[in-house]
């Protein structure tokens, strides 16, 4: 088991890195720096770990994973839709920041000629964002489906890679921590008012409920469904937290307790 120090001095050699490379000048004036995710880094460092890699080449993977991260959260922010209150010059920054990002990860990955890690790229990418298309069209009509669809955005990349380099456990928990994490950030947005969330023309699910509620009373039925699909994810990580116990380094215990308990 490693120690916490050498995790620790990994994750800030990471950052170190990531900051570093998405350094610029000209973008940094307009458009907000990517946030740095520090669960998805610890996430790729233990799904990257293999005795295939030494520990540079292995951070070098991980930051290039979270290039492609950046590249896709940078472009959430371009609306899908005609919105008159979007600054077309704004969007057009926002747009070639996020492509600064897709060509940095993918001249990085051309550099490692590593054609195999590439194609784990390649399909994971074309996966999350097929999903945030449909989350942004709001193409779901169940639980299960949002659900689906949360999960391959938000741990897609994590999960195949630690599939790719056989950390089975890695695969499991991230996917169902991230979609948990990502749910409560959606109930939060839909209870405070900074997404539309309730409104039926946005939430699909609710056209196959009665159509005689109120807003409110849609707002509240898509949070109940919310609410018990954030329980279904606790018990779903408490469940493996349990199976493995003892096997994993205390840090990412810890992370993963706060998480159910939150």
């Amino acid at each position: 088991m490693e120690s916490v120090t050498t995790e620790r001095k990994q994750l800030e050699w990471v950052v170190d890195q990531f900051n570093e490379i998405i350094r610029h000048r000209f973008l940094a004036k307009y458009v907000s720096k990517p946030k740095f995710d520090e669960d998805k880094t610890v996430f790729l460092i233990h799904a990257l770990r293999t005795p295939k890699l030494d520990e540079t080449e292995q951070l070098e993977r991980v930051t290039s994973a979270l290039l492609v991260d950046a590249a896709l959260t940078t472009h959430q922010y371009i609306p899908l839709h005609n919105d008159q209150s979007y600054d077309g010059k704004q969007e057009q920054l926002t747009v070639l920041a996020g492509d600064l990002y897709s060509s940095l990860y993918y001249k990085r990955l051309t550099k490692m000629a590593d054609i195999p890690l590439m194609r784990v790229f390649s399909e994971s990418i074309q996966t999350m964002n097929n999903a945030k298309v449909r989350l942004h069209n709001r193409d779901w009509n169940t639980i299960e489906e949002l659900e689906q669809l949360v999960a391959e955005m938000e741990s897609m990349l994590i999960t195949n890679l630690a599939a790719f380099y056989q950390q089975s456990l890695i695969q499991r928990i991230a996917s169902v921590f991230l979609t948990l994490r990502r749910i409560r950030s959606i109930l939060f947005s839909m209870e405070s008012g900074q997404e539309s969330w309730g409104s039926a023309v946005l939430s699909p699910m609710l056209a196959n409920e009665p159509l005689d509620k109120s807003p409110e009373e849609e707002k509240q039925l898509l949070a109940d469904h919310l609410r018990q699909l954030i329980k279904k994810k606790q018990v779903e990580l408490q469940d493996i937290l349990n199976e493995v116990k003892g096997t994993l380094p205390a840090p990412l215990m810890e992370r993963l307790k706060t998480v159910i308990d939150e």
